[in-house]
């Protein structure tokens, strides 16, 4: 008898990635812009029992994704026009990305793209972790709602 595994879970939504390359952002000199991507995540959070769980079905989402390649490519544009430096960072690896990049630009080489996926795996797995450390938080500690 063959096990049949679940599907997996569909991919997060930009506006999550988005929501966490704030927050994750290690830029000091940006302070407004991570204080505004923490009144945004208590909104969601707070804003309604229906908010709260799309939230965090989007945080395991992104935790459930082991590459940014599985996310469609409407939702990476979402993530691309909110924050293009960790987005590059993240995702400037992947072929549809670089297809779609630098125009008239020369194409990256083969040992500039492995190292831009060496990179981008570790700042993806940055955003993965800080999903899950936002999901347990919410879970421990649910707001009230407004």
């Amino acid at each position: 008898m063959a096990i049949e595994l679940p599907p997996p879970p569909p991919p997060p939504n930009g506006q999550v990635l988005a929501l966490l390359a704030a927050l994750s952002n290690p830029n000091p000199t940006d302070h407004s812009r991570h204080a505004l991507a923490l009144q945004a995540r208590d909104d969601a959070l707070s804003s309604s029992p229906e908010g709260y769980g799309d939230l965090c079905r989007n945080f395991c989402r992104v935790l459930g994704c082991p590459s940014p390649q599985n996310i469609p490519l409407s939702e990476l544009e979402s993530f691309h026009n909110s924050d293009r430096e960790m987005f590059q960072r993240c995702c400037g690896w992947i072929p549809e990305v670089v297809a779609a990049g630098d125009g008239g630009a020369a194409s990256p080489t083969d040992e500039d793209l492995a190292q831009r996926r060496r990179s981008g795996t570790v700042m993806w797995n940055t955003l993965r972790q800080m999903a899950g450390l936002l999901l347990k938080n919410a879970l421990v500690t649910p707001p009230l709602p407004k």
